[in-house]
């Protein structure tokens, strides 16, 4: 059975929203909406963002996108490794003025539903040609990981931009045909956000 990590993200988000809504003393609101881009080495991670402020130097993230990954010879499974699939993050975020802008650091979970498609060339001698062996696996990912980065706010308006680096692991819980890569991974993101 598949776990759906869209269904997962919507019930924690939930959970969470109404928790923060029971609670008397928050004086301080803000929710920003946004967008990112996240590439690393193998692929691309478009994504739409909430990051909702639990105070003035704290705030959940929540991401909801696309893995788009061609892992060409990065992986030690398999010689060519490419697929595609969605999911999500739940982050928290420290928040750190400074100069015009802020310093962030956070620590994030992905869960990404991935159908991989990969090639294995393969010879039955030594002097025999290779020949490729092909097929299809599905896995369900959890990526841990941690960013830091900086936002800087877009003059005479209520949006900023910015720039994190970011660290972590690729763990495939779940794997539905052979074994595909896995392993640490990093990253660069460009954000873009604005103040509801």
């Amino acid at each position: 059975m598949r776990t759906n990590p869209i269904l997962f993200f919507v019930l924690v988000l939930s959970g969470i929203i109404h928790l923060r809504a029971q609670e008397p003393n928050s004086s301080f609101k803000r929710t920003d909406l946004g967008v990112s881009i996240q590439v690393y080495p193998a692929g691309i991670i478009p994504t739409v963002n909430l990051e909702h402020y639990l105070n003035e130097s704290s705030s959940l993230l929540f991401r909801l996108g696309a893995n788009f990954t061609d892992r060409q010879d990065f992986s030690d499974v398999n010689d060519m490794e490419e697929g595609e699939g969605f999911g999500g993050t739940i982050g928290f975020r420290k928040h750190f003025p400074s100069g015009k802008g802020k310093f962030v650091a956070g620590l994030n979970l992905d869960v990404w539903s991935l159908n991989i498609d990969w090639t294995e060339f393969l010879r039955e001698t030594l002097d025999s040609p290779l020949t490729p062996v092909q097929g299809s696996t599905y896995i369900l990912v959890l990526q841990p990981w941690l960013e830091g980065g900086y936002f800087l706010p877009i003059k005479n308006t209520r949006s900023q931009i910015g720039l994190t680096l970011g660290f972590g692991r690729e763990i495939n819980v779940i794997t539905s045909g052979d074994e595909v890569a896995q392993g640490f991974i990093g990253s660069i993101s460009l954000q873009y956000q604005f103040s509801l």
